[in-house]
């Protein structure tokens, strides 16, 4: 899952949710996010130095996946979220 900042038109602070796949393994998931992260943080990188802007953009590990962080502030998510947590389960009859 993709979590990112943006602005909505009336200029207030929106949260964006975005699926990036399915995966057979967590390992696939895991490798998948950090690809997402890095182009998402070298995206980013370019953007923040082409408008002359200082505040460091950097990727952090996390236990759910990775952080992409402009100085103190987390802009954006990729985190590998279980499927089956979603799942209701079926109570026996």
């Amino acid at each position: 899952m993709q979590f990112s900042l943006g602005v909505g038109a009336d200029g207030r602070p929106l949260q964006h949710v975005t699926s990036c796949g399915s995966f057979a393994s967590v390992e696939d998931a895991f490798a998948s996010a950090r690809e997402f992260a890095e182009q998402e943080t070298a995206h980013l990188r370019a953007v923040h130095a082409a408008a002359g802007e200082a505040k460091p953009v950097e990727m952090v590990d996390t236990e759910w996946g990775y952080d992409i962080r402009r100085g103190w502030l987390t802009v954006t998510r990729f985190w590998v979220h279980d499927v089956s947590a979603t799942t209701l389960l079926q109570a026996e009859s």
